[in-house]
């Protein structure tokens, strides 16, 4: 009788103990389901204002709605966006502090020597949400009407033809020092901090081209006090389908997009990254986020975090290769 009763308390003892174990199995995968439980700060590594923190903004207050949990924004620029990225990569690995960065993302670290971080191997992409294509623009005295002939008269004109970007080591400096190597054009390049300035140089006539953001040139193309000759990216901008790309006038090197977006520190889980990258890309599809980006010149994206981190690091491999040939360096 005792034996019995030992084995019936052995029995119970180890379906408690396999009950346990399930248990204890399955709370990181409730943990991950229940994920956001607490608020999420989303590091925008620049000013407020510009069309990347509108960006983050739009879609941050659609992802507070969707998950019931603030999602805070901090601005926090500086050192190319070198140094909020480098916040959220050393921060913990739990999906509560994310990133929105541009492509300078993978363009910074070879642009400047003090980098203590690897933003490929410290970052962990999620999803890329947007592109913004660059436009070289001239104002309305420059003579040539398209890419062919601004092409002969900078040829024919050594040395006296300058091109204003927003910055040393921008985007716009390095995609216009690909032209110029391509063409073997001379120009000068005349760096602002931001495209503010440069437009209005270009149009006081200080410079005769820029290389600015479609959006910024938008206005202006249309009052007819700049001329476009080409833009950047695959395809051309629904904002700006009379401008045609370089890739399409038989440019090479001018055809990848710069883009905008989200990632978390290296680490976090597969579960949390996946979650946020189809919240996010749901939101990019909406008409109502479409219509409130549409101003800003934006083209929406969105992408499983597999696919980003494969762009990623295609443009960083890319990059360092441009600069370390080109001998660029970032404005200290």
């Amino acid at each position: 009788m005792h034996s019995v009763k030992c084995n019936s308390l052995y029995r119970w003892a180890g379906a408690s103990f396999a009950v346990a174990i399930a248990v204890l199995a399955s709370l990181p995968a409730q943990a991950q389901d229940a994920y956001p439980s607490r608020p999420v700060t989303l590091t925008v590594p620049f000013p407020p204002g510009g069309a990347g923190d509108r960006l983050a903004r739009t879609v941050g207050t659609r992802l507070a709605e969707k998950w019931g949990q603030p999602v805070l924004i901090d601005n926090k620029s500086g050192g190319g966006t070198l140094i909020g990225s480098e916040a959220v990569a050393r921060a913990a690995p739990d999906g509560y502090t994310l990133l929105m960065n541009i492509s300078s993302l993978v363009q910074a670290p070879h642009l400047n020597k003090n980098v203590t971080f690897d933003p490929v191997k410290s970052l962990a992409p999620i999803t890329e949400a947007a592109t913004l294509p660059l436009i070289l623009v001239s104002n309305s005295q420059e003579p040539s009407n398209t890419l062919a002939e601004l092409v002969e008269r900078i040829r024919a004109n050594p040395g006296k033809y300058s091109y204003g970007t927003y910055g040393a080591g921008s985007a716009a400096h390095l995609y216009t020092h690909i032209l110029s190597q391509q063409l073997d054009l001379d120009m000068v390049h005349v760096p602002y901090r931001g495209s503010a300035q440069t437009v209005n140089d270009l149009l006081g006539g200080q410079i005769p081209l820029a290389v600015i953001a479609g959006v910024a040139a938008t206005p202006h193309l249309k009052t007819g006090k700049m001329k476009a000759f080409a833009i950047t990216g695959p395809e051309r901008a629904p904002t700006l389908e009379g401008v045609p790309t370089f890739k399409e006038l038989g440019y090479t090197g001018m055809d990848e997009r710069g883009w905008f977006g989200f990632f978390a520190p290296a680490g976090t889980a597969q579960a949390i990254l996946e979650k946020i990258s189809t919240d996010i890309n749901e939101i990019l599809k909406e008409p109502q986020v479409a219509e409130q980006l549409a101003p800003s010149g934006f083209v929406l994206l969105g992408s499983s975090p597999d696919q980003f981190k494969k762009v990623v690091e295609r443009d960083n491999d890319k990059w360092a290769r441009v600069i370390k040939e080109s001998g660029i360096q970032a404005e200290q």
